[in-house]
């Protein structure tokens, strides 16, 4: 085919180790169709163009393609990298007509103008129509374009394409009106293919055998003369057409599924193209299971004869399992020799002829794969053994009907005789049951008295069935009532639970019968949660709870009675053990101890026995008691049920306060008293205020100058003790006026009982005595020799009674 104007060339230049046309003698033949995808060209190859007409320069990354015209005229075109990076710099140069490797002579066209430096639009360059000169370069001369070629028929040209600068592919688009020679074609048939499979039957299992690609000549031959098949490993050898594959006729594949590449040439043009097939070694057919089972299709259990139909469709379903079968051809034969002579094929429907076990031969094929042969084991699996039981039950409630609830698991070991691999399930009939629909809970209450009903008994491992059958019937026994004795909730915690002696019931038995008991009734007649401490059983439900007892004879139920369980409630009273105090001081004074009941209201529903010191005082049988002696009380209050609860009383001593002794910090700017004193009471402490409040600290802090009264009062109301103390404060400032207000100054918290002979002297800031005082004067008016004084700092000295001595100075104001 022709090519005029469009022939576009994907040539590569990325892999470093190059094994595309770097040099002349293996230059590329541009055809009308041929594609060059695939090429790896880098390198220089043989450095060719030193010392010819190269526009001054030489080989950095090249490759060479030879033209062969078919039909002269214009021949130009454009190359295009792929990147647009203006970096990116590509030069040709173009030898002819008809050189030879040996003689290439000098370049007819040539560029090597640097795109980057011409500040050009792109990096493209070529050969076009308008052009005029026929080279340029290197650098920034030209524009990266020179005229295109006038060609003849016949004619041949090398085009060199070289990258001095980047790392970018390129393509090629011809221009002009000459035309090149046609490259052959691939005239594989229509619906054919190229694609080769191979069964790997050398007798290694690795997918890797010997192919006759020649298979595949004739295909790409077709009626073609003068051209030549080649096949190749890599599509690069296909293309440069090296490393051809020798041995065509007995290729041995190196990887599953493995892609071939066929190069068809024409011998008198050279020009060539190439395709890909891919072949493919396929292992036999392989069976994953050689073996399978179904039923005996006895319609009587204990007669199974060891035969049945196989469907041996569903015997190749299971064999290939999730496998893809839909190209397979699928036969089965008595033997092996039926099998490889495909004789004697059997039905689809086979009735084995050899009871339990018999062998037969499978044999599939598929277009794509290798046929096989396999040995199949068709296996008869026996039902589980057809039996009946009968199952009986008690009816519940004072007028038993018949209608009880049925455990139908309680018969599970009399059908699969305790066999692990096998389970039950009950129906209402043996239509229900044959056909696994509507399954009754095995918690089933019978509607007729007696009733049968169909079990389906089923092996897990070999999933075969068989029908039994069940007989309930039910004990119609009406239903008695024992009753254990009341006991008091007197385990420590009132929460209506106490421990039971189910046994104390005496519900009779005989020696053949068992007893056995539950929470409910359900569980009594399912036979589930058993109670498993009946001599030892916290009741649940709290004060009062049935419990039922079954009696079995055997696995039979003879009877389901109720125990009655009642704990009884003790007194509501407050048992927290209780401090009362009398006081030593006040033997008249009598305290009233309670029993501690909430409601007085209810006091009337109890009796009460007061006990001293573990003495009973008989004739205190009230719920209050009063007392004026120390001592261990309690009480023992009883209910009408009989339950009783004791609340324990402490009556300790107390007494009024003996003070030991007041600390008092005094003369300072924070005075301070601590009150000390002893006792059996507990105290508390007020400063002036007999009445209170009263504190728990005996410690006052920021008291002020002057006369008070401390009071100590016992809590615990054995009465109150007071005592008057001084604190000794000076002022600060006095202010002699003549208003009635702070005219004199004197010390604080000295009269007449506390310091009274105390004496104090007054100086001026230079020592000089302005006047002596005593506490029980009122004191100075700032004035000396009757004038008064100026404003100012004073200075004081005072000796207490106590022995103390104290002096500071004090501000007048007026």
């Amino acid at each position: 085919m022709d090519f005029r104007l469009l022939i576009i060339l994907f040539l590569s230049l990325l892999t470093i180790n190059s094994k595309a046309q770097s040099d002349c003698s293996n230059a590329i033949i541009a055809c009308g169709n041929t594609g060059f995808e695939g090429l790896t060209v880098t390198g220089i190859g043989i450095q060719e163009l030193s010392g010819l007409n190269t526009c001054s320069s030489q080989e950095n990354n090249s490759i060479w393609l030879r033209i062969s015209i078919k039909k002269g005229g214009t021949l130009g075109f454009l190359l295009k990298p792929e990147s647009t990076d203006i970096n990116e710099d590509f030069d040709f140069f173009v030898f002819g007509p008809n050189a030879n490797c040996d003689m290439l002579g000098q370049a007819i066209r040539c560029s090597t103008t640097n795109p980057k430096t011409i500040n050009q639009k792109n990096n493209f360059t070529g050969m076009a129509e308008d052009e005029t000169d026929t080279s340029e370069g290197p650098g920034a001369d030209g524009n990266s374009f020179v005229k295109w070629l006038t060609v003849d028929d016949g004619d041949s040209y090398f085009l060199v394409v070289d990258r001095p600068i980047g790392s970018s592919n390129f393509s090629l688009q011809w221009t002009g009106t000459a035309t090149f020679n046609s490259a052959p074609t691939f005239e594989v048939p229509t619906g054919a293919a190229l694609d080769l499979n191979q069964c790997d039957n050398d007798g290694i299992a690795d997918f890797s055998t010997t192919i006759d690609l020649t298979k595949n000549t004739s295909k790409i031959i077709g009626f073609q003369n003068d051209v030549i098949v080649t096949y190749h490993i890599e599509q690069n050898d296909a293309l440069t057409n090296i490393n051809p594959i020798i041995n065509t006729t007995q290729f041995i594949n190196t990887s599953n599924p493995q892609n071939i590449f066929a190069r068809i040439t024409n011998t008198t043009t050279g020009c060539f193209n190439t395709s890909d097939f891919k072949i493919t070694v396929n292992d036999l057919i392989k069976f994953p299971v050689t073996e399978f089972s179904i039923c005996d299709d006895a319609a009587d259990g204990n007669d199974s004869n060891g035969q049945s139909f196989f469907d041996l469709n569903t015997v190749s379903s299971y064999i290939f399992g999730n496998q893809n079968t839909d190209t397979f051809t699928i036969k089965y034969y008595l033997s092996e020799n039926d099998a490889t002579n495909d004789s004697n094929r059997l039905p689809q429907f086979f009735y084995n002829t050899i009871p339990n076990l018999q062998s037969i031969y499978i044999k599939a094929s598929s277009p794509n794969l290798c046929t096989a042969i396999s040995k199949i084991k068709l296996i008869v699996t026996p039902l589980p053994l057809k039996t009946s039981a009968i199952l009986v039950q008690c009816d519940t409630g004072f007028t038993p009907d018949g209608i009880s609830l049925f455990n139908l698991n309680e018969v599970n070991a009399k059908f699969t005789n305790n066999n692990n691999d096998l389970i039950t399930a009950f129906f209402i009939n043996d239509t229900d049951a044959q056909n696994n629909n509507n399954e009754l809970n095995t918690s089933f209450y019978n509607t007729v008295n007696p009733q049968s009903i169909t079990v389906r008994v089923t092996n897990n491992k070999t999933g075969c069935s068989s029908l039994s059958t069940l007989e309930l019937k039910v004990n119609v026994i009406p239903e008695k009532t024992y009753t254990i004795n009341p006991v008091c909730d007197t385990d420590g915690i009132e929460d209506g639970k106490h421990i039971f002696n189910l046994k104390e019931a005496n519900i009779p038995t005989t020696s053949t019968q068992t007893l056995f008991y539950y929470s409910n009734i359900n569980d009594a007649l399912l036979e589930q949660n058993k109670l498993t401490n009946s001599f030892s059983y916290f009741n649940e439900t709290a004060y009062n709870q049935i419990i039922y007892a079954r009696i079995e004879d055997g696995n039979d139920c003879f009877g389901i009675s109720k125990i009655k369980l009642e704990v009884l409630k003790l007194p509501d009273l407050n048992t927290t053990i209780a401090t009362s105090f009398v006081c030593s001081n006040l033997p008249t004074f009598f305290i009233q101890l309670n029993a501690g009941i909430p409601d007085d209201s209810l006091s009337s529903d109890y009796t009460y026995i007061w006990s001293k010191d573990g003495t009973v005082l008989s004739t205190k049988t009230a719920s209050t008691l009063d007392v004026n002696i120390i001592g261990l009380y309690t009480v023992e209050v009883k209910n009408n049920s009989g339950c009783s609860k004791i609340r324990t009383i402490k009556v300790a001593a107390s007494d009024v306060a003996k003070i030991t002794n007041i600390a008092i910090t005094d003369l300072s700017d924070v005075n301070s008293v601590t009150v000390n004193v002893t006792g059996e009471g507990q105290y508390q402490y007020s400063l002036d205020a007999p009445s209170g409040p009263f504190q728990d600290s005996n410690f006052f802090d920021n008291v002020t100058a002057g006369i008070h009264e401390v009071y100590i009062n016992d809590k615990n109301g054995c009465g109150t003790v007071s005592q008057t103390i001084a604190v000794i404060g000076v002022p600060k400032f006095f202010t002699p006026n003549g208003d009635g207000y702070n005219d004199h100054w004197n010390l604080k918290g000295v009269n007449e009982n506390f310091n009274e002979n105390s004496i104090i002297y007054i100086f001026d800031r230079y020592g000089k005595l302005l006047k002596q005082i005593v506490p029980s004067s009122q004191g100075w008016d700032g004035t000396f020799l009757g004038q008064p004084l100026s404003p100012d700092d004073y200075w004081y000295s005072i000796k207490l009674d106590d022995g103390r001595e104290a002096k500071g100075h004090f501000s007048l104001k007026r």
